[in-house]
């Protein structure tokens, strides 16, 4: 409870925070996501940031259901006094009647998450990336073949390598796109789910048109 206290307490509605993690305290990077995104804020970036550290960088959601998603989790980790509360199924969410059987199942937080987080990741870079990565990495079986072509297994075997980093670059940017639309479809239905808990009021009405005495008055 107190370190994720502690992680509350950084969103505490400027505009923006940045979460620095090294070595293995990256490992908490979803549930740091999990809790800036409870407290109505979005991720913007998810980046390497020096030697063998990661930095989260969050602006603040200004939305109705942003702000109101956020009152609500406040709320509800000050009545039971810990967030694993809020990791619980709420109750307004939980899949219920005939149809219950065949409703997916409910996204845990971190979850979604972690798919916030690969989405950002997915959109910092470029297949080219990864079919020119895969390219270099066959090449160089590819030559290291050659060098040892007197030696038939170690010749296999590069070549064997080579052709799997060839297949990586036809094949890889199909596959991460597939998984890319894949965590786009996990948050839709986990802000479904959030819609649902936390419905957003109707905007308030357009203020009158000014009458005569108002135009005279700004004359």
């Amino acid at each position: 409870m107190k370190d994720e206290a502690a992680v509350a307490a950084r969103f505490d509605g400027r505009p923006t925070v940045e979460i620095v993690f090294t070595g293995f305290g990256a490992m908490r990077a979803d549930r740091v996501t999990w809790i800036g995104t409870e407290l109505g804020y979005v991720l913007s970036a998810d980046e390497p940031y020096g030697r063998g550290q990661r930095r989260l960088l969050f602006t603040r959601d200004d939305s109705p259901a942003a702000r109101q998603r956020a009152q609500a989790t406040l709320a509800r980790v000050q009545a039971a006094g810990s967030w694993s509360a809020v990791a619980q199924p709420w109750p307004g969410a939980v899949p219920h009647g005939p149809s219950a059987a065949t409703d997916p199942p409910l996204i845990p937080p971190e979850r979604a998450a972690r798919a916030q987080r690969q989405v950002k990741a997915y959109e910092g870079w470029h297949p080219a990336q990864l079919i020119s990565v895969c390219c270099v990495f066959a090449a160089g079986f590819f030559a290291l073949a050659w060098a040892v072509r007197e030696t038939v297994p170690a010749t296999v075997g590069s070549c064997l390598v080579g052709l799997l980093c060839l297949a990586a670059a036809a094949l890889g940017p199909r596959y991460t796109r597939r998984w890319h639309q894949e965590n786009l479809q996990l948050l839709e239905r986990y802000r479904r789910h959030q819609a649902a808990q936390f419905a957003v009021p109707p905007p308030s009405p357009p203020p009158p048109p000014a009458g005569p005495h108002n135009d005279q008055m700004g004359s």
